[in-house]
């Protein structure tokens, strides 16, 4: 793999789609782009997806200054403060109109995660002290609403008042009091606040989540992450995602790197989550494939899981200086050009493939899916543009 590779691939291919998706009369970014590459500039506008844009644009600005980047990322700004943000009752919906009217005006800790995680990476590129403001409130909201002293994990969904309501809307079963995937998202928005704000109490935060993977969600004899758990931390559901553990085992590497501290028991499960990924999880034609739920391996690729990918096993090899890691890197990102490239004029990455390698789309059904966009509330530039950055970081010339 070369540098240079990435940068085509956030330049050329990534960015520019995303761009010609700002809705510059309605605010925020076209909720809807179908697999027929139509844009549907009246479909909903998903409160995870818009904090995902902020975050992408404002990173993709600190790569390299084109004010194409700093106008999407204000454009994105500015739709989440004034209208995916809940200027009643604090926190971002889950979804809204085309126009900015709450239509799903739940609150998921999922959601605001990723408005804190977009925020930080914001306040990087804009030094705005209203940004840094937004972002703390959101984190003191977190905190002070979603976790949970007596059980020690942070609750989930709620209603937009902040009542609590079952968690339903990640789809993990609504008798879910806590997710890996709730939890994985805290600390990767955690570590990027402390960047810009390196509070102690927010340092005590982003520790106590390292001790909940290390102590709760990490299997210790499967050397995988649990997906779901009771409120007493007993795993309800025999599943183990491939995409969320190599994500995990690069994300927790990242916090350890940025907040200094010495946890050498994450780097050792960080370490076991990758082999296991590489052992179970990786196709013949060097893919990852989509989950493990009781003993049944889930053959489908899906596209961020193999962003991911990427980034992990390259990861795994710098914390362990096995080869065959970088192989695993290589080996997916070429599976990424060949299958899930969108190679149609104007078209991005494909959301997911088959296990014949065929496109999962709109126009077909199958076992496990009968539509697919390009963009939708879920489909997001993050994990793409997040893979080029980190990997432009991480190779050498």
């Amino acid at each position: 793999m070369k540098k240079v590779e990435f940068i085509e691939e956030l330049e050329n291919r990534i960015l520019p789609f995303w761009l010609n998706l700002v809705d510059k009369e309605n605010g925020g970014f076209y909720g809807v782009v179908d697999y027929n590459l139509k844009i549907h500039p009246e479909a909903h506008k998903g409160g995870v997806l818009g904090a995902r844009n902020l975050w992408t644009f404002s990173a993709a600005y600190q790569y390299k200054q084109d004010p194409a980047y700093l106008e999407a990322a204000h454009h994105a700004y500015e739709f989440l403060k004034n209208k995916l943000w809940d200027h009643e009752n604090g926190g971002i919906y889950w979804i809204v109109d085309y126009k900015g009217n709450p239509v799903l005006s739940s609150k998921h800790v999922y959601a605001q995660s990723f408005a804190l995680y977009g925020l930080s990476e914001y306040y990087k590129v804009s030094k705005d002290m209203e940004v840094l403001a937004l972002a703390q409130k959101l984190f003191y909201l977190i905190e002070n609403i979603c976790y949970s002293e007596a059980l020690n994990g942070y609750l989930e969904e709620f209603h937009a008042d902040w009542t609590k309501k079952e968690n339903v809307l990640l789809n993990e079963g609504a008798e879910a009091a806590f997710t890996t995937n709730s939890h994985l998202h805290i600390i990767e928005a955690y570590t990027t606040l402390y960047q810009i704000w390196p509070d102690e109490k927010l340092l005590s935060k982003i520790d106590n989540l390292l001790t909940l993977f290390h102590t709760h969600i990490f299997d210790h004899e499967k050397h995988y992450c649990q997906a779901a758990f009771d409120p007493n931390w007993n795993s309800i559901k025999d599943t183990f995602s491939f995409g969320h553990d190599i994500e995990t085992s690069w994300l927790l590497t990242e916090a350890l790197t940025v907040t200094k501290l010495d946890r050498p028991e994450i780097v050792e499960i960080n370490k076991l989550m990758a082999l296991e990924v590489a052992r179970e999880g990786l196709a013949d034609d060097g893919s990852l494939m989509d989950y493990k739920a009781n003993d049944f391996i889930h053959p489908t690729r899906v596209w961020w899981g193999q962003a991911e990918a990427v980034i992990g096993f390259h990861n795994a090899y710098e914390l362990t200086n096995i080869p065959n890691y970088l192989m695993y890197s290589e080996d997916v990102w070429k599976y990424i050009q060949a299958s899930i490239h969108d190679q149609r004029e104007g078209g991005e990455w494909y959301s997911r493939i088959d296990a014949n390698g065929e496109v999962i789309s709109s126009l077909r059904d199958t076992k496990y899916y009968s539509q697919e966009n390009i963009v939708d509330s879920w489909k997001c530039p993050y994990h793409n543009a997040r893979m080029c950055l980190e990997m432009i970081k991480r190779l050498t010339d």
